[in-house]
């Protein structure tokens, strides 16, 4: 057949150009047939209301964990709903920042807890403070106490006088404990076992605790007689020449836990003893697990001379090595409170001396009239 001129042939560039276009066409339009629409689907009834359908992943902004950079739980986004941080992520929050405003350059903190009846004016907080005021060289510590109130009284009271005052919740809804409170009955028993996972928080936020209860006066430096070898150290009610004899009596209301795995454990283990003693209180359960403690739990807990660290159940009598007086072996909030202001106040004496006078070891604790000491 003739070709005509005015038709000619296509080029083989022009074909296989032409050939290539279609196919890359065709490429296109099986792909967008069985991919997913640019535009949102409707939301599911589960979506709407907040829930996380199965297998929806949670994502946590930022990264760390809360605990370890002390701030508060990140908000977190499921299934587009963002959850603010609870009541209890906040309060944890302030309280971790209390603890970093109240820490010592070694992160030590001293803490203390008081009820409405210990915190009043003229009552146990007042004389503890002020033991402070006159003692020798350890004025500087009250802004390393953080005080504990057991109750909203406490704890207005203590905002009043203190600048680190926590509040510390029940863990017994409806329990009253703010009431000077019997020693051994139930609410006395309530009162210093809520303590104990507070402090145990302490130590798993990386703070080594100095607890101290409220009825101690702080004349000198207590912090020279604990050693960074022991895990705990405990200040003692009889004290029998050896500091790590297992046998001596311990006082838990002034008591040194460095902040270690091992002494969060020993805390655990300490708490959850008390199902196997209920009618008893944290000191005597204690004593009762010490070997335990040291056993099993590997804590090396170590004994302060009651010759320094002292209480009435073995008062230390050469007031040139007194560091703190606990009023142990006294029942009673007016007993403990008339005994505690006779000590401050023999105290005061006693520096009134001049330094050579006092150094003689002539000046001791005047014992009349008092209702525990003897």
């Amino acid at each position: 057949m003739a070709t005509s001129k005015n038709n000619p042939s296509l080029s083989p560039v022009v074909v296989f150009l032409l050939g290539a276009a279609s196919a890359v066409v065709l490429l296109l339009f099986f792909l967008t047939a069985t991919a997913r629409p640019a535009w949102p689907a409707l939301e599911t009834g589960a979506q709407r209301s907040g829930e996380v359908p199965a297998g929806s992943a949670t994502v946590r902004c930022g990264s760390g964990s809360p605990r370890a950079n002390g701030t508060v739980a990140a908000e977190q986004h499921t299934a587009g709903v963002i959850k603010g941080p609870s009541a209890d992520a906040t309060g944890e929050a302030e309280f971790a920042r209390m603890l970093r405003r109240a820490a010592m350059e070694d992160r030590t903190v001293i803490m203390t807890s008081v009820n409405e009846a210990w915190a009043a004016p003229g009552s146990l907080l007042d004389s503890f403070l002020e033991s402070f005021r006159v003692g020798e060289n350890v004025s500087h510590f009250v802004k390393h106490i953080v005080v504990v109130a057991m109750d909203e009284g406490a704890f207005r009271r203590c905002q009043a006088v203190h600048p680190h005052c926590h509040l510390l919740r029940p863990e017994k809804e409806g329990m009253d404990l703010s009431g000077a409170k019997s020693y051994m009955t139930k609410d006395y028993l309530d009162l210093v076992w809520s303590k104990l996972r507070l402090q145990q928080r302490i130590l798993e936020l990386g703070y080594n605790l100095l607890f101290t209860d409220v009825d101690v006066a702080w004349f000198r430096n207590p912090l020279v007689h604990i050693t960074a070898a022991a895990d705990i150290t405990t200040s003692s009610d009889f004290y029998f020449g050896d500091p790590d004899d297992l046998g001596n009596f311990p006082n838990t209301g002034f008591i040194y836990f460095k902040s270690t795995p091992r002494n969060v454990r020993a805390m655990a283990y300490w708490h959850a003893a008390r199902r196997r003693f209920p009618e008893n209180h944290d000191q005597f359960v204690f004593n009762e697990i010490k070997r335990e403690l040291a056993g099993r739990v590997g804590v090396r807990i170590r004994f302060i001379d009651a010759a320094t660290v002292s209480g009435f159940c073995q008062l230390g009598r050469d007031l040139n090595r007194i560091a703190t007086v606990h009023m142990t072996c006294c029942i009673g909030l007016e007993n403990k409170l008339f005994d505690l202001k006779r000590v401050v106040a023999d105290w005061k004496r006693y520096m009134a001396h001049p330094l050579w006078e006092r150094r003689m070891g002539k000046i001791g604790w005047t014992f009349e009239g008092g209702k525990c000491i003897h």
